[in-house]
């Protein structure tokens, strides 16, 4: 009977574990790592005061509700370029920002099909706004250098086509 009673319980209330969520967006450039970041963060939204491009978010996508994720900060860079300097970091009371573990890239580039230069058009707008030189049109298309890119967004922006998305990655350590 115990046995049973188990088996029951797990059938029934495994289905109603909640998975867990994780944030889509990325977070900004100077986040610690993610477990630590949640716990520290305190939404006080010092961090999108201090940048100066308005960059930096709450997160409030539909899926955050109830999560520890809800309010934390995320950058944005759909409307500006990262300059990476440190506001954000300075202005955070917790921890959760830290300068000193370095510069963390949180978004890679991301061409899609309607990329003008893969379609074989002249188009250089990308590689000319890419500070760092890690974009390059080649009569086959556009070649990122991943190692070279710091995700600032410089290359989004100039894409009238937008073509070109950041995406959330897994941080790297850049020199600052």
């Amino acid at each position: 009977m115990d046995h049973t009673l188990c088996q029951w319980l797990r059938r029934t209330l495994v289905p109603l574990r909640t998975p867990p969520v994780t944030c889509q967006e990325a977070r900004p450039p100077w986040a610690i790592e993610e477990k630590q970041f949640l716990a520290l963060c305190n939404r006080c939204g010092d961090c999108f005061r201090a940048c100066p491009q308005g960059l930096l978010h709450p997160a409030d996508r539909a899926e955050y509700r109830g999560s520890a994720i809800l309010g934390t900060p995320i950058l944005d860079l759909s409307c500006g370029q990262c300059s990476y300097c440190g506001s954000c970091a300075r202005a955070c009371p917790t921890g959760a920002l830290d300068l000193a573990l370095g510069r963390q890239v949180q978004t890679r580039v991301r061409v899609s099909a309607q990329c003008q230069a893969s379609l074989g058009y002249y188009c250089l707008l990308c590689e000319d706004a890419c500070p760092r030189l890690a974009i390059k049109v080649t009569p086959q298309g556009v070649q990122l250098n991943h190692e070279a890119c710091d995700g600032c967004g410089a290359c989004g922006l100039a894409c009238f086509h937008g073509a070109i998305t950041l995406e959330r990655h897994p941080k790297t350590k850049t020199e600052p």
